[in-house]
């Protein structure tokens, strides 16, 4: 069962900028990280985030935002 926010954060290109940036740096800590105990939670952030990025696109989509999937990519990269 899917769903969407019932209310979409004020500025959602914004939050989608900041979840893209919450994943690349799961992305970096993973890369970085030694310990084991640590490689996992590494591997559960990165999954985390990177889930949570693709929820927000689908969000914005289906409350019908006019950008294509990559001018959203690319407002949330810069």
């Amino acid at each position: 069962m899917q769903s969407t926010p019932e209310v979409l954060p004020p500025n959602p290109v914004q939050t989608v900028r900041e979840a893209y940036r919450d994943w690349r740096q799961a992305q970096c800590y993973f890369k970085e990280v030694t310990d084991p105990t640590l490689v996992d939670f590494a591997i559960f952030w990165e999954r985390a985030a990177r889930l949570r990025y693709q929820y927000l696109l689908r969000c914005l989509k289906q409350e019908g935002y006019a950008l294509s999937r990559s001018e959203l990519i690319r407002l949330a990269v810069h």
